[in-house]
């Protein structure tokens, strides 16, 4: 089994309620989005890719990842690589590392088939305004398959609105109200202004149990 890779490397979380924990992470290619704000455009460019078999992406995860850490599937969408993460998640599960999947959570048949191997879901809601689609049906149904396994990222942009984010929040809360919501401002020329995320954390909040707001630290740490 091979997979296309762009890259292994270990490093910190640096998104999310994991925030800081050792994690190697495997980023593999393609994406079948666009958004606008995406900072890893590489990862969507098959012809940046380097096709591994399994064996060996196990390999470099033996050398650099330590029993008890994260192994993240992240990209480009990892979801779009569903054999090969079914293929290499019992592996990882026998050598007590725990596995991490970072998707845009538009395809729930493909979560469907790999769920069982994967311990935490860090699912990114994908607005209009983030990615031109309105792909909010597809969005509930991954929920509706992750359930526990799952906190849910939104990425708060300077064009976000409050429609969006009041959307977001609902969906959630008829699912499980006790899903962890995170609002991460973007940074650079799309940043927000702080107070409207805060604005868009209260308005979250009246629905769900848990609203936080996290950056993306590990731009701010300097690292991968």
């Amino acid at each position: 089994m091979k997979a296309k890779i762009t890259e292994i490397f270990h490093s910190l979380q640096g998104e999310g309620i994991y925030l800081g924990d050792p994690t190697t992470f495997v980023r593999l290619v393609s994406c079948n989005l666009d958004c606008y704000y995406c900072d890893t455009p590489q990862a969507k460019d098959d012809g940046k890719a380097i096709e591994m078999d399994a064996s060996d992406v196990l390999a470099k995860i033996n050398a650099i990842t330590q029993s008890g850490q994260f192994v993240s599937f992240t990209g480009g969408e990892p979801l779009l690589q569903t054999e090969f993460i079914s293929a290499i998640t019992p592996t990882l599960k026998e050598k007590k590392f725990r596995t991490y999947l970072e998707t845009n959570g538009t395809l729930p048949r493909e979560l469907a088939s790999i769920i069982s191997g994967i311990d935490i879901i860090s699912m990114d809601i994908k607005p209009p305004s983030a990615c031109g689609k309105d792909l909010w049906g597809e969005q509930k149904r991954f929920l509706e398959t992750a359930q526990t396994k799952v906190f849910v990222k939104m990425v708060i942009c300077d064009n976000t609105v409050p429609a969006e984010v009041e959307r977001a929040a609902r969906m959630i809360s008829e699912i499980n109200k006790d899903i962890i919501l995170v609002l991460q401002p973007a940074e650079g020329k799309s940043a927000p202004d702080m107070q409207t995320v805060r604005r868009y954390q209260a308005l979250a909040g009246e629905m769900l149990s848990q609203v936080s707001i996290i950056r993306q630290m590990h731009k701010i740490w300097q690292i991968r």
